[in-house]
């Protein structure tokens, strides 16, 4: 992948952190879900685009499984699926598509 565009980014984990705590505790495990899921489409979209790096998309991931798993918040099993390929090392262009197509299945089966 050719080197990233400058403009875009992943939003501050540290946001990231504020919102999801704010979500769990506000609306429940439905909107942590939908919230989740949209992040990980919009940050798939960013590096399909070039506006980020696979090496940025991986750190970023993997920072938000490490929350995920030790502040325990209750995430679907696809969902969490998602967030840890997107943080996993061995990540490949072909499972991109794979995740598309899994946030596509998870928006499908929402009420």
């Amino acid at each position: 992948m050719s080197k990233p565009k400058s403009g875009k980014s992943l939003p501050p984990l540290t946001d990231i952190i504020t919102m999801l705590e704010h979500i769990s505790e506000a609306r429940g495990v439905f909107y942590l879900n939908l919230f989740i899921t949209c992040l990980a489409g919009y940050a798939v979209n960013l590096w399909l685009g070039g506006l980020i790096s696979s090496e940025e998309l991986r750190k970023y991931f993997s920072k938000l499984c490490e929350v995920l798993i030790s502040e325990s918040y209750e995430l679907d099993k696809d969902v969490m699926e998602i967030v840890t390929t997107l943080g996993s090392d061995t990540i490949t262009e072909a499972t991109y598509d794979e995740i598309i197509n899994k946030i596509l299945m998870i928006f499908k089966d929402m009420p």
